[in-house]
């Protein structure tokens, strides 16, 4: 009698615990529109790409991590003009590589408004402004 109890008592236990279900929720990426910026202003290095590498790149491309170094205070001068193609700004590999349709990345990427940015940000000039 005492197995049967305990044996009752484990197949409610499974019963209760497989009855468990957890959702996740992952969140959606908000695209901010490109064409926020005012007037004919050019595109500020630190105001509009920086915050990209911030929010997206840090987490592997900082010092002692993945090179280039994308932390603010460096990302510049690790993206200028090691990754820059002035003359063809869509090669440019900081706009290839981790451009939304891209192979060649397999973590985090450009969505289509941040890509844009980039790419205007180098038709620009890619100032460090």
């Amino acid at each position: 009698m005492k197995k049967q109890n305990i044996f009752l008592f484990m197949v409610l236990f499974a019963i209760v615990i497989s009855s468990c279900k957890y959702n996740f929720i992952v969140p959606i990426e908000e695209e901010v529109p490109v064409d926020t910026i005012p007037g004919d202003q050019p595109v500020s290095f630190a105001t509009r790409i920086q915050p990209i590498f911030t929010n997206k790149c840090v987490s592997c491309h900082k010092s002692g991590g993945t090179a280039p170094n994308l932390a603010a205070g460096s990302s510049y001068n690790q993206v200028v003009p090691a990754m820059v193609n002035l003359s063809k700004p869509e090669e440019s590999d900081i706009y290839t590589f981790p451009a939304p349709t891209t192979s060649k990345h397999s973590w985090k990427k450009y969505n289509s408004s941040e890509a844009n940015l980039v790419l205007t940000w180098i038709k620009e000039g890619a100032k460090n402004n």
